[in-house]
């Protein structure tokens, strides 16, 4: 059984986010987009996509996700995006947030920047900053390549989380 780690970028505002609205407000909310996804099969190179919703759905469906355990930082979020959205469904799911919480306890942060730094895996970066407000189309060239390697960075992280926890 091989393991995907994947992880959606999404548009959000000072207004439209995850800290104003619960997960299924906030995916179900007509504002909602997906900006790009980072994929990463086993211990391959990740790899990030940003195109039109269909042509996101077309690259998530050229993974067998039938076979698959699906690894997320926050699983509540992307296993949502991957189902609702997407509706894709792997074999399993495996949150690294839940793990964190399970097995480095409830007195200190579960963020995955706390858990890298926690288990120096390195730095996660803070480009999703400079994506305040911009929807997919709004990005030059160059600033989604950034996102980009921001989140194949985050994929690889929680790869590498997992593994720590296993």
């Amino acid at each position: 059984m091989k393991i995907i780690t994947i992880d959606f970028e999404t548009y959000y505002d000072k207004e439209f986010s995850l800290s104003k609205i619960t997960t299924e407000e906030y995916i179900r909310d007509l504002r909602f987009e997906v900006v790009g996804v980072g994929v990463k099969v086993n211990d391959e190179r990740s790899e990030f996509f940003s195109g039109t919703h269909r042509e996101t759905q077309e690259f998530l469906r050229s993974f067998d996700w039938s076979d698959a355990v699906a690894v997320a930082h926050n699983a509540m979020f992307d296993a949502a995006i991957l189902s609702w959205i997407f509706g894709i469904q792997p074999h399993m799911w495996c949150d690294t947030l839940s793990l964190a919480r399970a097995l480095d306890g409830l007195h200190v942060s579960s963020s995955l920047k706390a858990c890298a730094e926690r288990h120096n895996l390195g730095v996660k970066g803070d480009e999703v900053v400079n994506a305040l407000g911009k929807r997919r189309g709004d990005f030059s060239a160059e600033e989604l390549a950034r996102y980009g390697e921001y989140c194949k960075n985050d994929c690889d992280l929680t790869w590498d989380l997992l593994n720590v926890y296993i």
